[in-house]
């Protein structure tokens, strides 16, 4: 057996056990995976921000998602 084939059927394995919200991301990873990549999909603007964000993270100019959470994250609570 290749090494496709066995990668195929432990993937049908895993989908066989898998819960319903594993299913749902896999399947929005396989979705996503197929489509143009979203890089081609954006304005000049738009990739000049992210540009600029990850300049900033690599000046660790970054603030993490726990902090965010502990400033913000009442306003998410209902």
């Amino acid at each position: 057996m290749s090494d496709v084939s066995v990668l195929r059927n432990q993937v049908k394995e895993f989908i066989n056990t898998a819960s319903e919200k594993e299913l749902e991301m896999m399947y929005l990873f396989l979705d996503a995976s197929k489509n143009n990549d979203w890089w081609n999909e954006i304005t000049d603007e738009q990739k000049k921000s992210v540009k600029k964000g990850l300049a900033q993270l690599d000046r660790g100019e970054g603030i993490s998602h726990n902090d965010v959470m502990k400033k913000y994250g009442k306003w998410l609570k209902k």
